[in-house]
């Protein structure tokens, strides 16, 4: 006798297929948000969404077709969408990147006496060594059922160091989690101002050769009073390596952002530059300084 799958592998199969969605239709854009909340402006999903709101997308798919909501756990500005059950903890976080869902099983994976789980998954940007062998990003998950806590680390291998570098680490615990999905415009204005938001950018995973490319325009480094630019931005291709305006590199990235989210490339910068030109007007005159952004290759 031929069994089907079990419900567990059919929710794992539609978690994956979630993921999978968000990472390719779904980029990360941090400036729609600057448009939503303080321009009156909406823009359609395939413009992409910031992290948290990657998040409640991924986990707004699988609710549709399983009837199972996430947890919304928060570190700082960042949320995850986390499923836990008695043994096991999985985790959909798009902005980190991860090809496939982040399952932390107690029987499968308990770490000698202390009960720490760990797991793995190869992660976007794939790159490649000097020598061309490959070199993926990587997402590690730490589960501490003892404290109801999720450490999360993004690894990315950086060209030109040579090796990998911790890129993101967020600390996720569940009385973090969201009692509101999508929490109120009053809770989201102050996030987006924060100083730590020192660029805008749109960042997508190519559909077609799957190379994660990315435009941005830095908050930062501009005299006061000087209004964004287009001249400002710059892009970063699937290797990390930063291109400027006026290099056909530059124009060639910029091509392919606008075609993974289906606008042409003025438009792309449009947006970034509006919301930044937003920012500059939102931002509270009593803000710490914002770090400033480091235009350098990877």
């Amino acid at each position: 006798m031929v069994m089907g799958p079990s419900a567990t592998e059919q929710c794992e199969k539609i978690q994956a297929d979630a993921l999978e969605r968000v990472l390719l239709e779904v980029p990360y854009n941090s400036a729609v948000q600057f448009h939503e909340h303080f321009g009156g402006k909406a823009y359609p999903r395939r413009l992409g969404l910031s992290c948290a709101f990657q998040s409640f997308e991924v986990g707004r798919l699988v609710a549709e077709q399983t009837g199972v909501p996430a947890e919304y756990l928060m570190d700082g500005r960042h949320v995850a969408a986390v499923y836990f059950d008695e043994t096991r903890v999985t985790v959909l976080d798009p902005y980190l990147l991860h090809r496939v869902p982040l399952h932390l099983d107690l029987a499968d994976g308990a770490d000698g006496a202390d009960g720490v789980v760990r797991t793995v998954a190869d992660a976007f940007p794939l790159r490649v060594r000097a020598d061309g062998s490959p070199a993926p990003s990587r997402v590690r998950a730490t589960w501490r059922p003892e404290r109801d806590e999720l450490v999360l680390e993004y690894v990315r291998f950086s060209p030109r160091r040579g090796h990998n570098v911790v890129s993101r680490a967020f600390t996720l615990r569940r009385d973090t989690a969201l009692t509101e999905v999508p929490p109120p415009a009053a809770v989201v204005r102050p996030l987006l101002t924060h100083p730590e938001q020192n660029n805008v950018s749109i960042r997508v995973v190519h559909p077609g050769d799957l190379h994660l490319r990315e435009v941005v325009f830095p908050l930062t480094g501009r005299a006061d009073g000087v209004k964004p630019a287009a001249d400002g931005l710059l892009t970063k291709d699937n290797q990390g390596a930063v291109s400027l305006p006026g290099s056909h590199r530059f124009d060639a990235d910029l091509a392919l952002v606008a075609e993974a989210v289906g606008e042409e490339p003025s438009r792309v910068i449009a947006i970034l530059l509006e919301a930044a030109a937003i920012h500059d007007r939102v931002a509270p005159a009593g803000n710490p300084a914002m770090p400033e952004y480091a235009a350098v290759d990877e």
